[in-house]
């Protein structure tokens, strides 16, 4: 049977697959994932940062007050911090993608055994990591921009997978650490040495009842580092002696020496020593920490905390203007010089106000220069200063404006945009719509007036209602006179914890929409084409206390603080079309992410998803899990109409929080994700995302196995694939590019493609020596007239010095031994009495050598060394080691500063006193194992007579 057991396991482990999420198959809810890793890694930085920098005016943190709060969440540990509702969204946007860079390595590198530390490719792995940690720093050294930004949070995530893994792959945990490996994150700090070629590692496994190997124990170096072996490209064989990763998906765990020593799970079927994973998670969480924390070589320090800041989105959203200069723009300054500003003061000394407040002016040809600050009367006496003039052809540089203020704003910011013209630069009109949802930031055009760009086909929607729909808002039309009766709009954006809890286009005069406790306050805002009236009315039937932000005959907002939680109802006067939005201020809250298998994993998507196409929509609720259920997902057209309704199970992760994970099929092509659950006290609840998805009939595909390293001075080819996911021939036109022209060329700029067909775009990127960036992000992007799609690719660009190891160990020469242990001298009673002693010398080509005593022997011993002598880059070092015959025996380490060892091995242990001794015992183990079995047989007769006497005293007899 567990012959049958382990071949069936043999067969399975041709699959390869680990665990960087939840949403991966069958990961433990207690697992700890590359993602929970990250996350939690992250939290207890930034909660550090946050304990040592409370805000001005606020009173210090204890010590630990914020590190080691239970749950650690975004949530909670914002909370603790501003003392007020606070969204941490901004701060999950940044966690995301450096989590996402994270799982690119099991994307791009699975295969490449040093970014894993598989196969014993220690120095490899760490110098990947170093390299990367260091481009990250670079990036960051100069002018940082929001693509610069990107760039270093994906290459964050790409060192602390290889970061990571160590904790899991290596027998560190093994050698009985309990802190992070330092020399990974600070290279002046001496390496481990790592076990040299010759030297056996592991033991088999044996096999335990249930027909899994029993690893407990089976790593023979104590000394030394190792890792196990998984066959790759590049790994193709284990050697003999030598560890394997093991699990169900290493085909080498049956080959001797059996089993292995990964940590990835706690399951013994995936992980042989399954035992330790929460404890090599811990160092992996704890060394993620000081990736940004650690003192003298973290982020923090490196860069300071004002870009520490910046890199995880702490700094809250802009609050921007882009303002047409034309001539015919006077009066609207004017307007928005006097009652914005007014708006915006009121909120100033707030938590909702924001972080910045951006000026960007666009006429034609010009558009510019950004003025940033964080004052609000200099951005009164900015918006002052602007000059109008010119404007006679009407179209303006409205989309260059734009991409200027996309670019110079935080993520998720909130962007005003006044003009009464078109934009004469349509052509960027894409480009901008990517940074929209990139950014996730919202646009709100003000248009008093508008005249069309020439060449262009007016459609049923100009552009700036493409844009304000892509970001969740509505394009307002208003006369220049009447701007100031809008302008309250922009109030309802000055809010610091902001939730969508429906929007939707309807024919009707009544709406029910559910208020929750979780709930501090809500806007009402309803459009239609005629005059109307609103009100609102509570759960109770009474009518509501609105507070009235804008009111014109066909457009109302409204404000209501919550008081009364249940179904609430506006109500209009007459049957009619409305476009009605209700917002809320909100803990309460979700992120999702759409994401797709990869090489065994579920990993999320690039670019936009393809209409039609199944997916995995990962769900994580914001704000106290506690007592709270999520009962369904909806799928909402973009007029808010749920189009399906998904029921749930819902489950709790490792850090306490809820999570929903379904299995979907993207059939619209704009569509929303909702939620809809109960509260704590049993009070049903919405809420909606307000990003609009949009699904297409065109993917781009970057296939695994391809390089997206670049060397200084070098070129790099890349290969995309390109896939038509329509139902009839697309004619694409193609595009690449990249933030720092690395691109020479891309070939070819368009291409036909029948339905289900697919082609290469190719891309040559080169690097001039001595670059002084570190990554650029290639966007590739094939677009017809019915489809778009785009593709990411970041290309790290290194110095080739970063890709040469040193994987030459120090060699020795023994110069003397004496030797006299031998037969009775290695008794116990005569062991003591005598001496033996070893002299050599040991030296490296590339650094100095540190010598030290490997085996683990309990009885005094001396070795000493003495100063390297010798000129150049390899001077040698003499030692001499002694020791007691009792112990005639010794593994003396020599590394060089990268861990590269080499093992003087001494064993003149006598094999004939150890036979002695097994034959006794074996001699004593027969005896005893006779004895028994007579016993025993004697015992089994007795029974069978008693049992005999007792039937026939009964008159029971049997029958044959």
């Amino acid at each position: 049977m567990q012959l049958l057991l382990l071949l069936f396991l043999h067969l399975l482990g041709w699959a390869s697959s680990f665990y960087p999420n939840h949403e991966s198959k069958g990961v433990g809810l207690q697992d700890l994932t590359d993602a929970d890793i990250t996350e939690m890694g992250i939290l207890k930085a930034v909660a550090m940062f946050m304990e040592r920098n409370p805000r001005p005016g606020t009173p210090e943190f204890r010590a630990g007050e914020l590190v080691d709060l239970s749950p650690l969440t975004p949530t909670t540990l914002f909370q603790a911090y501003f003392k007020v509702d606070v969204s941490p969204s901004r701060f999950i946007k940044a966690i995301q993608q450096i989590i996402v860079g994270n799982n690119e390595v099991e994307m791009y590198q699975q295969d490449d055994s040093s970014y894993h530390f598989n196969c014993e490719e220690i120095s490899k792995g760490i110098l990947h990591f170093q390299a990367t940690r260091d481009s990250v720093f670079s990036g960051l050294s100069g002018s940082v921009s929001m693509s610069s930004l990107e760039s270093a949070r994906l290459n964050t995530g790409r060192a602390l997978h290889i970061l990571q893994k160590f904790y899991s792959n290596t027998n560190w945990v093994e050698l009985g650490q309990n802190t992070p490996y330092h020399h990974l994150v600070n290279s002046s700090v001496l390496a481990y040495p790592v076990a040299p070629p010759t030297i056996p590692t592991c033991k088999d496994c044996s096999v335990d009842n249930s027909g899994f190997f029993d690893c407990t124990g089976n790593i023979l170096v104590k000394n030394l580092l190792t890792s196990g072996y998984k066959t790759s490209t590049k790994c193709r064989t284990k050697p003999k002696g030598k560890c394997g990763h093991g699990g169900l998906y290493d085909e080498t765990q049956f080959d001797p020496p059996t089993g292995g020593i990964n940590k990835e799970t706690s399951n013994p079927k995936l992980s042989p020593h399954h035992y330790l994973h929460h404890k090599a998670a811990g160092l992996a969480i704890n060394a993620t920490k000081e990736y940004f924390v650690g003192q003298g070589f973290g982020l923090l320090d490196l860069l300071g905390p004002d870009l520490f800041r910046k890199f995880f989105n702490l700094e809250g959203y802009s609050l921007t203007f882009v303002i047409d200069v034309t001539g015919s723009m006077g009066d609207v300054i004017a307007q928005v010089k006097t009652t914005s500003i007014d708006l915006i003061k009121k909120h100033a000394n707030s938590l909702d106000a924001p972080y910045n407040y951006i000026l960007v002016p666009f006429s034609d040809p010009e558009y510019g220069p950004v003025f940033k600050t964080q004052n609000v009367s200099q951005f009164q006496n900015s918006i002052a200063s602007l000059t109008v003039g010119g404007g006679d052809d009407c179209p303006e540089m409205a989309m260059s404006g734009l991409q200027l203020a996309l670019t110079s704003s935080e993520p998720r910011s909130k962007i005003f945009l006044f003009t009464d013209a078109g934009a004469k630069d349509i052509n960027k009109l894409d480009d901008v719509l990517l940074l929209v949802e990139s950014t996730k930031s919202q646009i709100y055009p003000f248009l008093t007036g508008y005249c069309a760009p020439s060449g262009t086909t007016l459609t049923t929607k100009n552009e700036y209602e493409i844009l304000a729909e892509l970001s969740g808002t509505a394009a307002i039309s208003v006369e220049k006179s009447n701007l100031n009766t809008v302008l309250g709009v922009l109030e309802l954006a000055l809010n610091s914890a902001p939730v969508l809890i429906l929007h939707t286009v309807l024919l009707t005069d009544r709406l029910p929409f559910l208020v929750d406790e979780n709930l501090k306050e809500i806007s009402i805002s309803v459009r239609t084409s005629t005059s109307f009236t609103l009100n609102v009315f509570l759960a109770s039937g009474l009518e509501a206390n609105t507070t009235t932000v804008v009111n014109t005959e066909n457009f109302k907002i409204v404000n209501i603080i919550v008081e009364e939680p249940g179904s609430w109802h506006v109500v209009m006067n007459k049957i009619q079309t409305y476009t009605i939005g209700i917002d809320g201020k909100s803990l309460l809250d979700f992120s999702y992410q759409i994401m797709e298998e990869h090489n065994g994993y579920v990993l999320p998507i690039q670019g936009r998803p393809t209409k039609g196409s199944n997916y995995t929509l990962s769900v994580d609720v914001q704000g106290s899990a506690s007592g709270m259920m999520i009962t369904k997902i909806l799928l909402l057209n973009k007029n808010g109409e749920v189009d399906s309704s998904i029921n749930v199970d819902q489950m709790t992760d490792s850090s306490g929080r809820l999570k929903v994970v379904v299995s979907v099929q993207l059939q619209l092509t704009f569509l929303m994700i909702g939620i809809a659950g109960k509260t704590k006290n049993g009070t049903e609840f919405e809420r909606v995302n307000s990003d609009l998805i949009q699904t297409e009939d065109v993917q781009l595909i970057f296939p695994p196995g391809q390089k997206s390293t670049l060397i200084e001075g070098g070129t790099l080819n890349i290969s995309v694939l390109v896939v038509n996911k329509g139902k009839q021939i697309l004619q694409f036109k193609l595009q690449a590019k990249d933030e720092f022209s690395l691109l020479t060329e891309f070939h070819p700029s368009s291409v036909t493609l029948d339905a289900g067909e697919t082609m290469n775009l190719s891309a040559t990127f080169h690097a001039p020596a001595n670059s002084n960036y570190s990554s650029s992000i290639a966007t590739f992007t094939a677009r017809s007239e019915s489809a778009k799609n785009y593709l990411n690719i970041l290309i790290r660009v290194v110095p080739e010095s970063t890709l040469v190891t040193d994987d030459t160990p120090p060699q020795y020469e023994i110069e003397n031994m004496n030797m006299p242990c031998k037969d009775t001298w290695q008794l116990m009673d005569e062991c003591k009495k005598h001496q033996w002693d070893l002299i050599f010398r040991a030296w490296d080509e590339s650094s100095q050598v540190y010598v030290s005593v490997g085996s683990e022997i309990p009885e005094a011993h001396e070795l000493v060394c003495k100063e390297p002598v010798g000129a150049g880059s390899n001077p040698w070092v003499s030692c001499q080691y002694s020791s007691s015959c009792c112990y005639p025996y010794v593994d003396i380490i020599m590394q060089d500063k990268a861990g590269n060892a080499n093992v003087l091995r001494v064993d003149n242990r006598q094999p004939m006193a150890e036979n002695q001794n097994s034959n006794t015992v074996k001699v004593v183990v027969s005896c005893a194992t006779v004895v028994f079995v007579v016993c025993l047989s004697s015992l089994v007769c007795f029974l069978i007579f008693w049992r005999r006497r007792r039937r026939q005293s009964r008159g029971i007899y049997r029958i044959d």
